[in-house]
């Protein structure tokens, strides 16, 4: 079983509600209107050991917010069931079973979704990278003792040549990998800043 700290969602929603927010101070153009959501399988709901519904994990982005919600499409009063969780929320997200989320097309699915936010590329991939510094205290030094002075610097370790800008889906994924495990390594340290930075 993966450590809460360890799962993508955790360490990559945050990332992408704190971009978002800043994205929206910079550019507050947005011409989607209305809810634009991801569902992640996240298991089957089991009685009797036979399989009687499935649990699934929503993101949505609505109103330039982000929220998260755990549900069983089964069993109203199953402990599945989540309030909505506010993106930004890493602790309230560490609550839900991300367990059975399928980890090989995690970043592949949150970066159509973003996708299709129709977001100015550029914009965003600027604010992922300025929330990255921000709420992080700098330098990063990582649990295995290698220093970052800014998140720029840990991107570009071992970055694969074919996640080009002009590959828009491919390097997005990428960076989001790369989010992901810099909020990680953060809080592995407890050098991750959660409150408003």
């Amino acid at each position: 079983m993966t450590k809460p700290d360890e799962y993508y969602g955790v360490n990559t929603i945050p990332a992408i509600t704190w971009a978002l927010e800043l994205y929206f101070r910079k550019d507050p153009k947005h011409k989607k209107s209305g809810a634009v959501e991801v569902v992640f399988p996240a298991g089957d709901h089991r009685e009797l050991r036979r399989k009687k519904g499935e649990h699934q994990i929503t993101v949505w982005f609505s109103k330039r917010k982000i929220y998260v919600r755990s549900r069983c499409n089964y069993e109203k009063d199953c402990s599945a069931n989540s309030d909505r969780i506010d993106g930004d929320n890493r602790e309230a997200l560490k609550t839900l079973n991300w367990d059975e989320v399928n980890s090989r097309a995690f970043f592949k699915t949150v970066t159509k979704w973003l996708m299709r936010l129709d977001l100015d590329f550029a914009t965003l991939i600027r604010a992922l990278n300025t929330v990255c510094d921000r709420r992080v205290k700098l330098p990063l030094k990582t649990k295995y003792g290698k220093v970052f002075n800014r998140f720029n610097d840990y991107r570009q370790v071992n970055w694969p040549e074919n996640a080009t800008p002009d590959k828009r889906n491919r390097f997005l994924e990428e960076v989001l990998v790369r989010v992901s495990f810099w909020t990680q390594s953060a809080a592995e340290v407890g050098a991750l800043l959660e409150g408003n930075a």
